[in-house]
């Protein structure tokens, strides 16, 4: 009787373990299938690239330096987006950040993030663009585009990058003020600046304390009661009024004058 009993719970196990052998197999060539399946179905591959953050460089531009094409691997291509991000950064200067992903399956996302510009280098009648990290760009524009400011007799290089510097630490509510700033290049002191306003005042400076200094303006035009002049901020601040406010190439008036380094105490 036990021998029966025993004969039949093993044929029970038999048969368990049977079912679950072949559960096994066709849950292996089920997803065997999904993935050959997937591998020639139109989802594995690129449907769409979109770019997304950038302002000032073109998608189609990105998008060719990142090689991803339409109809590409999505596998193949996932395992290239390290070196993707690389190649886009190092190729646009404009480029400060970048990160590629796959969205939606078979989308990929390229999300960037730019250098702003913070002005316009003036050049032989044409202007160049400044990034925040000092470099130029090699795109000439026929007028500054936006609100930023215009750099004149300015080149790349260690003084350029002192003058971003200090811009980068003024408000722009200051910086709207400024028109151009000019490199003076007569003077024995190789970061003077002459610094055009939109009111039509000018302002004398040195790089290094500019930002310091910059900031008093709008109590400089208040202290001043509105006439037109320079503003010498080489030593502490002192105005001097132009004879003509409607022609400042007409000269100052010397002896008007007046100090206004109590703006700053």
């Amino acid at each position: 009787m036990n021998t029966q009993l025993e004969n039949e719970q093993n044929k029970r196990v038999n048969w368990i373990q049977l079912i679950q052998s072949y559960l096994l197999i066709f849950i292996f060539h089920f997803i065997f299938i999904l993935i050959i399946g997937y591998f020639i179905s139109p989802w594995s591959k690129v449907d769409t690239v979109i770019v997304e953050g950038n302002e000032d460089v073109y998608d189609q531009l990105i998008i060719d330096k990142s090689s991803i094409k339409i109809g590409d691997s999505v596998f193949k291509s996932k395992q290239k987006f390290d070196q993707i991000e690389s190649d886009i950064v190092k190729e646009l200067t404009q480029i400060s950040d970048v990160q590629v992903s796959v969205e939606e399956i078979n989308k990929v996302m390229i999300r960037v993030e730019e250098f702003s510009t913070v002005a316009y280098i003036a050049k032989e009648g044409a202007y160049l663009r400044v990034l925040e990290d000092g470099s130029v760009l090699d795109e000439l524009y026929t007028i500054s585009l936006g609100n930023q400011l215009v750099l004149s007799k300015f080149e790349e290089g260690d003084v350029l990058n002192l003058m971003i510097q200090e811009l980068k630490d003024i408000d722009h509510a200051i910086l709207n003020l400024i028109s151009e700033i000019e490199l003076v290049e007569d003077r024995t002191n190789p970061l003077f600046i002459r610094v055009y306003m939109n009111n039509g005042n000018r302002v004398l400076a040195k790089i290094p304390e500019f930002s310091q200094k910059v900031i008093y303006y709008p109590q400089m035009v208040q202290a001043v009661e509105g006439k037109k002049g320079v503003f010498d901020m080489e030593v502490g601040i002192y105005f001097t009024p132009f004879k003509d406010s409607e022609d400042p190439e007409l000269g100052i008036n010397e002896s008007e004058g007046q100090n206004l380094d109590d703006l700053t105490d």
